[in-house]
């Protein structure tokens, strides 16, 4: 009778349980991967890790991780997670393309280009692919090939926002500032959800280099009102606040963007250069010296210029 009852356990009891642990599982990647869309990364990662505790060897968790830990910077880390991924799925495309963006961002071209076609190989159709390729090969200096692939791909596709994204991208690098306007205007127009904080914030540096400072100031700001808790933002609008000669804004906006990230060293700079216009040389020099500290050579010639004495 046990034994029948045992049985009668494993039958019915076991797959609701493994069920619920699949519903579970399930609710913590879509929260991780919910946090990374609000590029709130740290958070993302704690879910990732929960994730694998709960389902150890899951791909996606790995994947998750790898994005996250890219986009802040640990480099190492995320490139094991990436690979980790693609030793539990060997045809995840989205697996090769982070792993190609981190071999791009530690100056691997050709191997990074490599993934990018392994991604494209397994999902013909995944645009960022196509943008990650177009923006690796302009940036080993091929820009006339760089310019090729995109607009190749935007001939089979003139719908996808992801490709106008990469275009407007590779005008901005080119000081091609009207027709970068124009693709990411076009983002808009074809899907207005896009990843709207890195559109606005392109958008709105195309806007400053023109010095069309109203359009760039409501850029600036809506992505503020976006994502508050993102420091590229209040950087962005401090330089245009400092470029007006509202230094005092620039400096409100400088310390919301170190309150978010502490230890950036060009926000350092940025806030010693907006207080220096301010004659607020005790202020200025000690972001002089704590960007100087962590390797701003620009930083470091304003601490030998104006804080001999503030050392």
């Amino acid at each position: 009778m046990k034994k029948y009852l045992l049985i009668l356990l494993i039958l019915f009891v076991l797959p609701k349980l493994m069920a619920q642990q699949a519903i579970n599982v399930d609710q913590v990647m879509k929260s991780g991967n919910d946090k990374i869309r609000q590029l709130d990364y740290a958070s993302s990662i704690k879910d990732f890790n929960k994730a694998l505790r709960m389902s150890p060897g899951l791909a996606e968790a790995y994947y998750g991780r790898a994005v996250a830990k890219f986009n802040i910077g640990q480099y190492d880390e995320a490139l094991r997670d990436a690979n980790k991924a693609l030793d539990a799925k060997k045809k995840y495309a989205e697996a090769y393309l982070v792993r190609g963006q981190i071999l791009a961002a530690t100056k691997k071209f050709d191997d990074a280009l490599a993934d990018f076609d392994h991604a494209l190989v397994n999902k013909n159709d995944l645009y960022e692919a196509v943008s990650q390729k177009a923006l690796t090969t302009f940036q080993m200096g091929k820009e006339k090939e760089a310019f090729e692939i995109v607009n190749k791909a935007l001939e089979s596709n003139d719908k996808s926002s992801e490709l106008y994204f990469c275009r407007g991208t590779l005008y901005n690098n080119k000081q091609k500032f009207e027709k970068a306007l124009t693709d990411f205007n076009k983002c808009y127009e074809t899907d207005p959800g896009y990843n709207t904080y890195n559109v606005l914030l392109a958008r709105g540096t195309a806007h400053l280099s023109q010095q069309d400072y109203k359009e760039a100031e409501e850029d600036f700001s809506k992505a503020i009102e976006l994502l508050p808790n993102n420091a590229a933002a209040y950087s962005s609008r401090s330089r245009l606040r400092y470029e007006q000669g509202s230094y005092q804004e620039a400096v409100d906006d400088l310390i919301k963007a170190i309150e978010i990230n502490p230890d950036n060293a060009s926000i350092n700079y940025n806030l010693g250069m907006a207080y220096y216009k301010l004659n607020d040389i005790k202020n200025a020099c000690e972001k002089f010296h704590k960007a100087c500290s962590m390797g701003n050579t620009n930083a470091c010639k304003m601490v030998v210029l104006s804080c001999v004495e503030n050392k």
